[in-house]
């Protein structure tokens, strides 16, 4: 009896390793865009590897998460940049252009693909704003603290209504800049 049930217990283990191994063979592998900054920095973005399902059709087309980064790469500027961003005499757009924009490109995240706004407060000081998407962490402006190797815990963030984030003149106006020129380079993409 035990010699029976040991043959039929291998003929189980192993029927479920070949259905195992043909559900990892059968699988498509996962492709990544690459993306430069304007200097030919390798750049990307936390929770890229979603980039391709998060989809919005807002801006009367249909744009990926992938997609909408790539055009902020040719959209983000110092006049979008955190007011301290754009006086730091290193500050430098062409090898890194998320220092300075997370606020409002996650403001612009979250009107294009829904979503929250969670704010966090980084080693050093300062605070930083991403965005949780369909229950994943979506930070495109991440890279302006791994450049640096500057620490980032998401599990001390808060909750920010859009609201408050767009009570600020500055980050208001600076969003209106970012968003003019995400749309002009929509249109052409």
């Amino acid at each position: 009896m035990y010699g029976e049930n040991n043959v039929e217990m291998n003929q189980q283990a192993n029927n479920h390793k070949n259905d195992v191994n043909e559900s990892i063979t059968s699988r498509k592998p996962q492709t990544r865009k690459t993306y430069r900054t304007a200097s030919g920095r390798l750049i990307s973005y936390y929770g890229c590897e979603l980039g391709e399902t998060i989809v919005s059709t807002s801006c009367g087309t249909q744009i990926t998460l992938s997609d909408f980064f790539e055009i902020l790469l040719k959209s983000w500027g110092k006049e979008s940049a955190y007011p301290s961003a754009q006086e730091d005499s290193a500050y430098c757009l062409a090898n890194d252009p998320t220092y300075g924009q997370c606020a409002v490109t996650a403001m612009l995240v979250n009107k294009f693909f829904g979503g929250e706004i969670r704010k966090l407060w980084v080693s050093g000081g300062g605070t930083h704003y991403f965005n949780i998407i369909n229950g994943k962490i979506i930070d495109l402006t991440r890279e302006q603290f791994d450049l640096y190797s500057i620490p980032m815990d998401y599990s001390e963030a808060v909750n920010v209504p859009l609201q408050y984030c767009g009570k600020n003149p500055n980050t208001r106006a600076r969003l209106d800049v970012l968003e003019k020129n995400v749309f002009k380079n929509i249109e052409w993409k």
